[in-house]
C-alpha cells in the first residue's frame, strides 16, 4: 500500500512488527526479501515519487575539512533513494556498475582502526549469489577469465602487479521504479512517502525503541511504532538519527570512519601500437554472450597490494582526445585515415566500427579504496533543518598518508604498463576527485561494542530492537561500488529478522 503523510491527519499513530527508515537499495531489498514472511512493514521515505526540493533541502549540512560536493548534492529523499543519482548507461538507460568487495577488504590492514569485518568475504556468497538476482544482473562470476571470448580477450599483463576482471552493469529503474510497484501492491508493506523521522523515542533503560516521531509538510505528526525497526538511510543519515537518540555510541564510534571512493585520473596512457583500442575491446562495456552488461577493468594482485602497503584500486581504460606529435601522431592518423565517425568519449568506444578523431590516449581512471580514519565522522550541527532537527555536518579529509600511497600505486600501475610493452604513461599532478556518492563507515561493523557501533547482524550495540542496514556498517570499503554488498547485508538481516524471536 502506498501512502502519502502529507494527506494523514495532524496527528496520527500506526503500529507494525517492522519498521524500515529509508527506501533506497537497502530499505527496498530488506522489504522485498521479507514481504512474504507474513511481517507487517512500514516503509518509511522521507521523499516522494518525484524530485522534490523541499525534502531535499534536508540534506543540507555543513562540510570542513578537504573539497566535497556537499551532503545535499552526494544523496537523494526520493522514493529508490540514490539510484536516481546513477550515472553509468546500461542499454539506452542510466544504471551502475556492480562489483563485491575483494577478500582483502574484510581483513585487517595497517591503520587504526584496521578495517576488519567480523566474517570472511566467502560467508557472504550466499547473499551475494541472491543479491545478483535481486539487481537484474548475471552469475556471481568477476573474473576477467569467465567473460572474456576470442572476439574481446584480457590483455597480457605478465607481471603480476594486475589482474582482469570486470564490473556488471545493473539498470537504475529495478529499484526506481519495479520493486516499488511490487511493494505497493504488497497486502502488508505500506509505503510511506513524505515521511521524515526526526527522533527515535526509547524506555528508559534505552535498550528498546518504543517508537519513531515522524513529521511531514503541512504539520502532520506520525507516531510509528514497531517491534524492531531498521535504520537504512545511507551513512549520513544513520549516523544523524543514533547521534540525536544517543544510541550505540558508549565508545563514540557513532559518526566515525566516513569513507569515500575517491577517483584519480592523472595517468594516461600513450599507446604504442595504435590497434591498442582493437586489441582492447574487452575493457569497454559490452553485451557478454549471456546478454549481461559488463566492462572489463585491472585490478591489483592482493599479494603485492599487501607487500606494498597499497591502497585496493580498480582501473578503466577511457579514451582521450588532444593534440598528439610526433610518431605518435602519424600512427593514429595513418590507423585512422579515411573513417568516417565519431570516437566516443566513455564507455561504447569499442562499437564504433569507424571512428573518426586522434585519440590521445587512454585515461586510465582509478577507483580508489579509502582507509577508515576516526576524524573522518559525521556529527551534529548547530543550525537546524526546516523540521527543527539539528543538521549533519561532514569533516572529511583526503590526508598525506593516503596521497603517498596513491603515488606509490601510480609508480606500480606506469611500471605495469610500461612493462607490458602496452606503451608510456603520462602522470599529471591533479588531485583526487573524492565525489562519487559512494557513503560508508559512519555506524561501523564490529563484535566489541568498544570497537563499532553495530555487531555482525547489524544489531546496535546495547539495544534490543534496533538495526542498521547498508553501506553505514562497513568497517572498510574497498574500492568498489557498494550496492552489491548493501544488498546482500540486507538480504542476510531479512533472513536474521524473519527468524522467530
Amino acid at each position: 500500500m502506498d501512502c502519502d503523510a502529507r494527506r494523514l491527519p495532524k496527528a496520527a499513530t500506526v503500529e507494525a512488527d517492522l519498521c524500515i527508515v529509508g527506501a533506497g537499495p537497502a530499505g527496498i531489498a530488506l522489504a522485498q526479501a521479507l514481504e512474504p514472511s507474513g511481517l507487517e512493514i512500514l516503509l518509511l521515505e522521507s521523499g516522494g515519487a518525484r524530485p522534490d526540493p523541499w525534502s531535499q533541502a534536508l540534506n543540507e549540512g555543513p562540510c570542513s575539512g578537504d573539497a566535497y560536493a556537499g551532503l545535499r548534492e552526494t544523496r537523494q529523499r526520493q522514493t529508490g533513494g540514490t539510484a536516481h543519482l546513477w550515472n553509468s548507461p546500461v542499454g539506452g538507460e542510466l544504471g551502475a556498475k556492480y562489483v563485491p568487495l575483494d577478500s582483502g577488504d574484510f581483513k585487517p590492514r595497517s591503520g587504526e582502526p584496521d578495517g576488519a569485518w567480523p566474517f570472511e568475504r566467502s560467508a557472504l556468497v550466499p547473499w551475494h549469489e541472491r543479491a545478483q538476482a535481486l539487481c537484474g544482473l548475471g552469475p556471481f562470476e568477476y573474473e576477467g577469465s569467465y567473460w572474456a571470448d576470442p572476439t574481446r580477450p584480457c590483455l597480457a599483463v605478465s607481471d603480476g602487479m594486475l589482474q582482469s576482471r570486470v564490473y556488471q552493469f545493473g539498470a537504475a529503474r529495478i529499484f526506481t521504479e519495479a520493486y516499488l510497484r511490487t511493494l505497493r501492491a504488497a497486502r502488508k508493506v505500506r509505503l510511506y512517502s513524505h515521511a521524515t523521522v526526526c527522533e527515535l523515542r526509547t524506555d528508559p533503560a534505552r535498550e528498546r525503541v518504543l517508537e519513531a516521531r515522524v513529521l511531514a509538510p503541512a504539520g502532520v505528526e506520525l507516531r510509528v511504532r514497531a517491534r524492531r525497526f531498521v535504520l537504512a538511510g545511507g551513512a549520513v543519515e544513520n549516523a544523524r538519527l543514533l547521534l540525536l537518540a544517543e544510541l550505540g555510541n558508549a565508545s563514540g564510534w557513532v559518526g566515525r570512519c566516513f569513507m569515500e571512493h575517491p577517483r584519480d585520473s592523472a595517468l594516461t596512457l600513450v599507446p604504442r601500437d595504435p590497434g591498442f583500442a582493437a586489441a582492447a575491446p574487452f575493457y569497454d562495456l559490452h553485451r557478454a554472450r549471456d546478454g549481461t552488461f559488463v566492462c572489463g577493468r585491472l585490478a591489483l594482485d592482493p599479494e603485492a597490494m599487501q607487500a606494498a602497503d597499497l591502497p585496493n584500486a580498480s582501473i578503466t581504460l577511457l579514451p582521450r582526445w588532444g593534440t598528439a606529435s610526433g610518431p605518435l601522431a602519424y600512427r593514429w592518423a595513418r590507423w585512422l585515415r579515411g573513417q568516417s565517425a565519431s570516437f566516443p568519449p566513455g564507455h561504447g568506444w569499442s562499437s564504433v566500427a569507424a571512428p573518426r578523431g586522434e585519440p590521445a590516449g587512454f585515461q586510465l581512471l582509478l577507483n580508489l579504496e579509502q582507509r577508515p580514519h576516526r576524524d573522518n565522522r559525521i556529527v551534529l550541527a548547530s543550525e537546524r533543518d526546516a523540521l527543527g532537527v539539528p543538521r549533519a555536518a561532514l569533516h572529511w579529509r583526503w590526508r598525506e598518508p593516503e596521497q603517498r600511497a596513491l603515488e606509490r600505486l601510480r609508480d606500480r600501475i606506469a611500471a605495469a604498463f610500461e612493462t607490458a610493452g602496452f606503451g608510456r604513461v603520462n602522470r599529471d599532478a591533479r588531485p583526487v576527485d573524492p565525489n562519487a556518492h559512494h557513503h560508508a563507515g559512519t555506524t561501523r561493523m564490529h563484535l566489541d561494542p568498544r570497537e563499532g557501533v553495530v555487531d555482525a547482524d547489524g544489531k546496535v550495540h546495547g539495544t534490543q530492537n534496533l538495526y542498521v542496514a547498508g553501506g553505514s556498517v562497513f568497517p572498510s570499503a574497498g574500492f568498489a561500488n557498494p550496492t552489491l554488498t548493501i544488498v546482500a547485508l540486507a538480504l542476510r538481516l531479512a533472513d536474521h529478522l524473519a527468524r522467530p524471536d
